[in-house]
């Protein structure tokens, strides 16, 4: 048995808050989808607690205090050891928070008094706000961490957070490492872009096809927040939910990487498991190129699942969402369907169409994002 383990977790998704919650709904083939044509989208639909950190906090960032708080309890983290708790953040990416900042600019010219035409309207802290590192910094001087720690940015973040997190207990920098991400493509700014590049889907709800469908037709952007507590397994003992291994690689590419490049990071930690859950961007092309990589690494007949499929591509988080989904999939000894999949394409792997018995206690999960990144994670019952 391999990894680092892992004993805490908390989430907050377009499913739902918790993780039987999640499960239940995946096992069911539901999805977060929700819009009309051309502008689905996955949102979180609870909002954040109350916060003393709100004036230096936006919605995801305190989604993102609120679940690394939870899982730090969950663990059973508490006080007297601070200098040996790491804390490692993903956070997707600077945003601009159009809610907020339209009002302030819309009245603005070429012209003078610019404060009168709206920027008295700017929260006094706006700028304070925006910085990637405060809900990481806001966290730990709330659990008192003192320990080594870094914050990752991008929608590949979490992934980066979990590889550097395992390095640092391996190492024995810390004993204990909160792994935190939040992120989110539902964003003014993020859903364009992805419809501009054709990557989401513009079907109706009712109309819509899962990844590794014969008429797939792109994803839908999602928002989630995800935390998890890592200890060495020989800390965690019995309080351990399951051990999880990480690696990241990247090709360079502008957009998401080459399948290729997800079937090597798949190769680097893989011990012939028989269960996948794909990266699910729903674009055929892709999808039939990474099914032939990773089917490569874990044979043609593994099973395929796609927790994106039901939550959405979330970015950042994704890699801690699989690490705790997966977990709990193993732990219930059911494989879900993959929502929305109407007629599976073609290919390597076994896309499945409806929920599937499993006594496995191993499963291998990938994900792919711009620029060029990919992710594995491997998950594995104590």
């Amino acid at each position: 048995m391999t990894g680092v383990a892992i004993t805490g977790w908390a989430l907050r998704t377009p499913l739902g808050d918790t993780p039987d919650v999640v499960l239940a709904r995946l096992l069911g083939g539901e999805h977060g989808a929700t819009g009309e044509r051309g502008g689905l989208l996955a949102p979180v639909r609870s909002e954040p607690g109350k916060s003393r950190h709100r004036r230096f906090l936006p919605r995801m960032a305190l989604l993102g205090m609120d679940v690394a708080l939870e899982a730090a309890a969950h663990s059973g983290l508490g006080g007297g050891d601070g200098d040996r708790v790491g804390v490692f953040a993903g956070v997707g990416g600077l945003h601009g928070y159009w809610a907020e900042t339209r009002p302030a600019l819309a009245g603005q010219d070429n012209g003078g008094g610019t404060w009168q035409r709206g920027f008295r309207l700017l929260h006094p802290f706006w700028l304070l706000r925006r910085l990637s590192n405060n809900a990481h910094a806001l966290f730990a001087a709330e659990i008192e961490a003192h320990g080594e720690g870094m914050t990752f940015g991008g929608r590949n973040a979490g992934g980066q957070a979990l590889v550097c997190a395992q390095h640092a207990l391996e190492e024995g920098a810390v004993d204990v490492a909160v792994v935190m991400a939040y992120d989110s493509l539902c964003e003014p700014e993020s859903a364009p872009e992805l419809a501009m590049r054709g990557m989401t889907t513009s079907a109706r709800v009712s109309d819509l096809r899962g990844p590794y469908d014969d008429g797939a037709g792109g994803f839908v952007p999602g928002e989630a927040a995800a935390a998890v507590v890592l200890e060495l397994p020989g800390r965690a003992g019995e309080r351990g939910l399951g051990r999880i291994e990480a690696s990241v690689a990247a090709d360079g590419d502008r957009a998401e990487p080459a399948a290729a490049t997800v079937g090597r990071v798949a190769g680097r930690i893989s011990r012939g498991e028989a269960i996948v859950d794909g990266v699910g961007l729903a674009n055929p092309a892709f999808d039939r190129a990474e099914r032939e990589a990773v089917g490569a690494v874990l044979g043609p007949r593994a099973w395929l699942l796609s927790t994106s499929a039901s939550l959405g591509q979330v970015g950042a988080p994704t890699a801690i969402l699989q690490a705790i989904v997966l977990t709990e999939i193993l732990r219930c000894g059911t494989v879900p369907p993959i929502a929305a999949l109407k007629r599976p394409s073609p290919g390597p792997l076994d896309p499945g169409l409806h929920p599937r018995a499993t006594s496995d206690r191993a499963v291998l999960g990938v994900s792919a994002s711009p620029p060029g990144l990919a992710c594995a994670v491997r998950v594995e019952l104590p």
